[in-house]
């Protein structure tokens, strides 16, 4: 969603949200943004985002608009999910890469048990040479490589333009891992991708039709309590 067309929708249904609320009735307004994602890193949650993300200023823009809604008393809220694997986010190489992270939140989160499910069931779409465990290693040293830490220095703000050797390993990562899977059309992050799904609509139902902030992030560790 971009944030002018959320604007759009606030302003041109006022008419009928005010017809709506004298009538004892309730209207909300929810948006699905990104503006990165809180993931485990070395058992700490921390926030990461993916580079470039031109797109990331009209995510900002779509923030303010819910923020300027908010303050008037409308019911507007925007979600920030986690990356997921979609048909437009597949053109991005790498988007998903933190996308394996959540397996990790999966075993903190629910338990053993639950983690040995998922990873049942990613396990079989890797190549017999590869595990799981070779994919969350490889998150590990994606996560604390000097270039990609520079992303996760927010008080530079949101969005960042990336440089070569950022994009450079997060896209040879990306592509390694695709390598490691029997069929690159039948990805771990399909599977992972669903949970994300189920559980952020969980979180925005729940809270969308009175929220407290205008804007909020959806970590894993939220995304694994729901799931």
């Amino acid at each position: 969603m971009t944030g002018e067309t959320f604007k759009h929708l606030i302003d041109l249904s006022s008419t009928l949200r005010d017809k709506i609320e004298s009538q004892g009735g309730n209207v909300a307004y929810t948006g699905y943004g990104y503006h990165g994602t809180e993931v485990y890193v070395n058992e700490t949650l921390e926030w990461q985002s993916y580079a470039p993300y031109l797109q990331g200023w009209a995510k900002v823009r779509l923030e303010n608009i819910a923020e300027e809604a908010h303050a008037k008393g409308i019911n507007a809220c925007v979600f920030n999910a986690p990356e997921i694997l979609t048909n437009s986010s597949s053109i991005f190489l790498g988007v998903e890469v933190p996308l394996y992270k959540l397996m990790y939140a999966i075993k903190k989160h629910k338990g053993d048990e639950a983690y040995a499910t998922i990873t049942k069931k990613c396990s079989a779409l890797l190549k017999e040479e590869f595990s799981v465990d070779d994919v969350l290693k490889r998150l590990d040293d994606y996560f604390t490589n000097d270039s990609i830490l520079r992303l996760k220095d927010y008080s530079k703000g949101w969005p960042q333009h990336n440089d070569a050797d950022q994009m450079l390993y997060m896209r040879s990562l990306s592509s390694e891992i695709i390598d490691m899977h029997k069929d690159k059309k039948k990805l771990m992050t399909a599977e992972l991708s669903e949970i994300i799904a189920d559980s952020c609509g969980v979180a925005m139902i729940d809270e969308s039709w009175k929220p407290r902030h205008p804007a909020q992030w959806i970590g894993h560790d939220l995304v694994a309590e729901l799931s």
